[in-house]
């Protein structure tokens, strides 16, 4: 009877492990060979929805077996490329990785410090300057895994820098990105993770990818032009690029190996086929997938972007662009399907930032959108500090449209209050009708309630040390840049916040998901998927409700 008993409890003991498991989030990383993070740089949520009928690749199936999160959100006011990308993948607001903007001013080093050059590193592969994640403060999920699965592979690759070194983090095993420039052309690494570049990646670079493409053009996807004109408008808006290449077909400027050609060459959907050539090689390269310990491989597309800057959200040419895009997935999706098996494979899609429609196609819409240059902001500042300050110059070490770096030397040696001076800046942004709010250094270290809902979101992109003393919210629909055309990013708004967070994998229930959520959720998510816990933002949460 003892002996009865004892076998009992010993069922019941595996009974409530195998029901308690899945809820701790110790099962569902047993099968997961490999983690695949896409990041869309600049892709808006709303191009998810305008042209789903029209996907019949990889955008397809994440829609039809994937779960997509309708409410997701960038958590944080500077909607630059690089705060975006360092909270994919660590789960933390710039505020925690200190990653507030593409670049910012050192204040003990005055001068500018681009987020990820570092010059104690140099270029593998090509002929680039050193980069690093050294400006990045704290873990990422790839770090975490590294410890907890020493065997476990974390390698990034993207078309930009900081997007395949935000996302490898601090342990990556790599980051491989594009280097444009004269005689470039090539992907290429840093020192920072290996002392000479893989045999594989030399051999890539010696195919002089990018130079097939000298002298073809870009044509539309689909011959029915009626189609672009109904989901996308006309082709040749005023207000797109240099108002004069803003028709199909364009032609790549330049020729190899000019410079410019390799620059041009991003505006096209040629730089995402470029970006998943390299990607499968790295997959291959470093066996991700090939053993029992998760490996992650994040993918940076940037094309939508630079093609998105260049002729606005509502193009033909961002259509174009995603349609491409959703072929181009969809080769990677049958590439990992050959190579790991997607039965084993977690996928992530998501995107850094939005981005604001053109001006002129908001202003054929009614909508008040304006076009500004930055030096009306900056000449209203020098002359307000000009009265308030006669004697004094050099108040402003950096006037990073929009937002400014006092020179905290010159306050002290004139023995003028940093209030003062904020207050004069302020005063003088406010009234070029240009501006809607300033948050300053003094009002965001002593802000804890406040009825400005956009004081949550500058806190999120606030780290004292590296942060513009006058963060400046322009008016909504305010495009400020002296380019003749073209848009861009980087207000607090839904336009610029609004992106696409999708789940896919066995262990995921597809569908529909409108609760809101945002990028800071995704990597906390993905540990617990991978079957362990991951430290959390206060503001962020498990994305549970999808999980089988």
């Amino acid at each position: 009877m003892e002996r009865r008993t004892k076998r009992f409890i010993f069922a019941a003991i595996i009974l409530i492990g195998a029901i308690l498991l899945p809820v701790w989030g110790q099962a569902p990383g047993r099968d997961v060979k490999l983690v695949l993070v896409i990041s869309v740089d600049q892709m808006r949520f709303d191009y998810l929805t305008r042209f789903a009928s029209l996907y019949k690749g990889g955008l397809r199936r994440l829609l039809n077996r994937g779960a997509v999160f309708s409410k997701a959100m960038v958590h944080h006011a500077n909607t630059d490329t690089g705060p975006g990308h360092s909270v994919i993948l660590s789960g933390r607001h710039p505020s925690s990785t200190g990653i507030v903007a593409d670049r910012w001013f050192d204040s003990s080093l005055k001068k500018v410090v681009q987020l990820v050059e570092d010059p104690k590193y140099s270029a593998l592969g090509g002929q680039g300057g050193g980069y690093s994640p050294s400006n990045v403060i704290g873990t990422s999920l790839g770090d975490a895994l590294k410890e907890k699965s020493p065997k476990s592979r974390v390698v990034a690759v993207s078309l930009r820098d900081r997007c395949a070194i935000l996302m490898a983090g601090h342990r990556g095993d790599a980051a491989y990105w594009y280097e444009g420039g004269a005689g470039a052309g090539n992907f290429v690494t840093s020192t920072y993770y290996m002392r000479q570049a893989p045999a594989w990646l030399e051999q890539w670079n010696k195919q002089r990818f990018a130079d097939r493409y000298a002298g073809q053009l870009w044509t539309r996807l689909l011959p029915d032009t009626r189609l672009y004109e109904k989901y996308a408008g006309r082709d040749d808006v005023e207000g797109e690029w240099d108002r004069r290449d803003i028709r199909f077909p364009h032609h790549i400027r330049g020729k190899p190996p000019e410079s410019r050609f390799y620059d041009d060459f991003r505006r096209t959907p040629f730089a995402d086929e470029m970006t998943l050539d390299v990607a499968l090689e790295a997959l291959k390269g470093h066996e991700l997938g090939k053993d029992e310990a998760p490996d992650i491989l994040a993918v940076g597309f940037a094309a939508t972007d630079v093609i998105g800057h260049t002729y606005g959200a509502n193009s033909q040419e961002v259509m174009d662009q995603l349609l491409k895009l959703d072929q181009t997935l969809e080769k990677l999706f049958q590439e990992v399907e050959k190579s790991v098996g997607l039965a084993h494979t977690l996928v992530v899609l998501t995107s850094n930032h939005g981005a604001l429609p053109l001006v002129e196609v908001l202003q054929e819409k009614g909508i008040d959108a304006r076009r500004a240059s930055p030096a009306d902001l900056e000449a209203a500042v020098q002359k307000e500090l000009g009265t308030s300050f006669p004697t004094v110059s050099g108040l402003i070490a950096l006037f990073d449209a929009p937002n400014f770096y006092l020179d905290e030397a010159v306050m002290e040696k004139h023995q003028l209050r940093r209030e003062d001076v904020e207050a004069a800046v302020t005063k003088a942004l406010l009234s070029t009708d240009l501006v809607e709010a300033v948050y300053t250094h003094s009002q965001l270290l002593r802000s804890k309630q406040s009825s400005d809902p956009y004081v949550q979101l500058f806190l999120h992109s606030f780290y004292q040390p590296r942060s513009p003393h006058l963060m400046v919210r322009l008016k909504r629909y305010i495009y400020l840049n002296d380019r003749m055309g073209g848009t861009g990013h980087g207000s607090p708004y839904d336009y610029d916040r609004h992106v696409p967070i999708i789940f896919m994998g066995t262990k995921i229930k597809p569908g529909k998901y409108g609760s809101p959520c945002g990028l800071e959720d995704i990597a906390p998510t993905l540990a617990r998927l991978l079957g362990f816990d991951y430290p959390r933002e206060p503001s962020s949460r498990l994305l549970s409700e999808m999980i089988r």
